[in-house]
Formats: structure tokens, C-alpha cells, sequence
């Protein structure tokens, strides 16, 4: 999970196609997921630099 959510592009590219299921329209799912990627991607940065602060 770590390979994917340092690479967002590709977590949304796996991302879009469940959502394209649930959604029933791609546009949609490609966006949501690209989103949320790109979310958890900065998310899980923002974790390891305030982790490297703390001693």
C-alpha cells in the first residue's frame, strides 16, 4: 500500500475502476479518485515530515 500511495497517479488509475462501477459513469469515477489519490498522497507526506520533526 505504501508503493501505491506514493504513487498517486497510478492509485487513481486503480481507483477509477471500482468507482466507475459504483458511480456507472467514468468521468466521474476518474475524478473522485483522482482527487482522493492525490489526497491520501499528501496526507500520508504530511505524516512522514511530522514524524522526521519529532526527536
Amino acid at each position: 500500500m505504501k508503493q501505491l500511495i506514493k504513487r498517486p497517479f497510478l492509485l487513481a488509475i486503480l481507483l477509477s475502476l471500482p468507482l466507475w462501477v459504483v458511480f456507472g459513469n467514468y468521468i466521474v469515477a476518474v475524478s473522485v479518485a483522482l482527487i482522493t489519490a492525490f489526497l491520501l498522497s499528501m496526507c500520508h507526506t504530511l505524516y512522514l515530515m511530522n514524524r522526521k520533526k519529532r526527536p
